[in-house]
């Protein structure tokens, strides 16, 4: 693993020194074109479910044709483009052509139910939105609810008097002139490229600004990938994941292998050896899953073109952790501990169990206590990471924006607990915030309990998250029943009943509904939900 220097006077833990690849002026759209222009005749892309193949000249040519159409769709710098749809040939193109453009991506997961899409785009206002065939019904929807114009868009299909992405190849074909088509003149690397949607430090979803410059940083990595790379992750572009693998295809000149398929040990297993596969980013649930399976001998024949599985999104459990070790062999499994404000902050790989790892380079982490004072090693506390470039926040929140940042706006509160070890290596133990994670999703707590309220006989409500191998949390909820007749007849298929009604399936409880006389509180009337868990797993049934 990488060195992480420990400065003893200051209290700062630092990974290695290294320079930027690109001036603080290069955006990923300019890199793209170059790269797809070195490797025209090079396949870059590949869609698993169909066997369409795509080479670097046709990606470029492509791409410039949308970027030449969003003009026509009077798209300007700053304007956002909205994406929520699955990894489909298309989807790079419409990428590169906003980044060309200076217009920022915010991806959604394409499955999301109407009420997270609405939430979210209320705060970014997208004049245009990416979308597929098998979700457009709710697009449709929540744009009629918009307070905002916007235009939906089909990446596949087609239904009448709805654009898709034929006709803005068409559309981008009119007065087309590749050599003045470039990126815009006005951009800059601080500029954003991409809004993602993430908890944040105080727990409820928020546009988390990339800029130009910082994923350039993160993604281009040649001590990693070679032009004979071949990269795959499971993830929509909504996940940092993707973005990371569709970028680093793009800036390190490597093939990309994309599906919309749902994970299954199975397929995963067939499309590594169908295409080679040498790069894995992927999350722990699918792991794991692989960890269990039965056949151990026959997969790690199967998987042997890969070079590197990197797992990320949330902690792996040691048990899971030792049979992938096992699997796969320690130099080949990597543990990265990150953030989507920043990108990558710390990698295991071959260390010791539980540990999140060495820092990766130009990164600096400091560890403070609840007086604000920085601790030494062996000592937990908040994980503070230090910004090197201009970050612009989240997006149109100045105040969260704020509240995650120290006085002089150097320092980022990641929201973690953690310490750093005498070997420089760090471990996060816990989250801040009440959110948690099933199956790499995001839950919030908050989310769920206004929608089980509404159920009559629900007197207070508190959602948690069940420790699991498989999917890391499952959620379950404690709930306080009326003291009446309506209360009393409350049962646990209502209560699951409603959630599945009104929000999407990664949301649904299946960690258990408890009916309980009340809920743990601070003194300041705030639900211990932590310590919700812990009493029911000691068999307490009065919380």
């Amino acid at each position: 693993m990488a060195s992480t220097k420990y400065d003893s006077c200051e209290k700062i833990w630092s990974g290695p020194k290294d320079k930027e690849y690109y001036g603080p002026d290069m955006t990923l759209g300019e890199v793209a074109l170059l790269i797809l222009r070195l490797h025209s005749d090079k396949v870059m892309q590949v869609f698993d479910p169909t066997g369409e193949s795509l080479t670097g000249g046709q990606l470029l040519e492509q791409s410039r044709r949308l970027a030449n159409a969003f003009s026509s769709l009077k798209l300007h710098r700053g304007d956002v483009v909205g994406i929520s749809a699955t990894n489909t040939s298309y989807l790079t193109e419409v990428v590169i052509a906003a980044l060309l453009n200076g217009t920022p991506i915010n991806p959604l997961h394409p499955e999301f139910e109407s009420e997270t899409v609405a939430y979210m785009y209320e705060i970014t206002k997208p004049k245009v939105i990416f979308c597929d065939l098998a979700n457009f019904e709710i697009l449709s929807n929540v744009k009629n609810s918009l307070k905002f114009k916007t235009e939906l868009i089909l990446l596949n299909g087609t239904l009448p008097g709805v654009r898709n992405v034929q006709d803005l190849l068409e559309l981008g074909s009119i007065d087309y002139d590749e050599k003045t088509l470039f990126a815009c003149p006005h951009l800059s690397g601080d500029d954003t490229a991409f809004i993602i949607t993430s908890s944040g430090v105080t727990g409820l979803p928020k546009g988390v600004t990339r800029s130009h410059r910082s994923l350039l940083n993160n993604t281009k990595i040649p001590q990693l990938f070679t032009t004979e790379s071949v990269l795959f992750c499971f993830s929509p572009l909504y996940w940092i994941s993707c973005i990371f693998t569709l970028l680093a295809s793009l800036v390190n000149g490597c093939k990309r292998v994309i599906t919309n398929r749902p994970f299954s040990v199975q397929y995963f297993v067939k499309l590594v050896e169908r295409h080679q596969v040498s790069f894995v980013l992927t999350v722990p649930h699918h792991m794991a899953l692989l960890a269990k399976s039965t056949e151990k001998k026959e997969l790690a024949l199967r998987l042997h073109s890969v070079k590197s599985f990197v797992c990320s999104g949330s902690k792996v459990p040691l048990n899971i952790w030792k049979q992938l070790y096992d699997l796969l062999g320690a130099d080949r499994f990597a543990v990265l501990y990150g953030l989507t404000e920043v990108g990558g902050i710390s990698k295991n790989i071959g260390g010791p169990l539980g540990s999140e790892g060495k820092l990766l380079r130009n990164i600096q982490v400091c560890i403070v206590d609840d007086q604000g004072q920085r601790l030494g090693p062996n000592k937990t506390g908040h994980i503070y990471v230090h910004i090197n470039q201009r970050w612009g926040g989240y997006y149109r929140n100045p105040q969260d924006t704020q509240t995650a940042l120290t006085s002089d706006g150097h320092w980022l509160l990641t929201g973690d607990h953690g310490y750093f070890d005498e070997e420089g290596c760090i471990h996060f133990q816990t989250r801040d915030t009440d959110v948690f994670k099933f199956n790499h999703f995001p839950i919030y707590p908050k989310q769920l309990e206004d929608v089980i309220l509404h159920l009559p006989g629900v007197h207070e409500v508190a959602v948690f998250g069940v420790p699991d191998d498989i999917s890391t949390n499952l959620t379950a909820c404690a709930v306080v029943r009326e003291s009446n007749e309506v209360g009393q007849q409350l049962t646990t298929q209502d209560v699951k009943a409603i959630v599945e009604d009104h929000l999407s399936e990664a949301y649904h409880i299946r960690g258990g509904v408890f009916f309980v006389d009340s809920l743990p509180k601070t003194t300041n009337n705030k639900v211990l939900r932590r310590n919700i868990y812990e009493n029911l797993k000691e068999g307490i049934t009065h919380l």
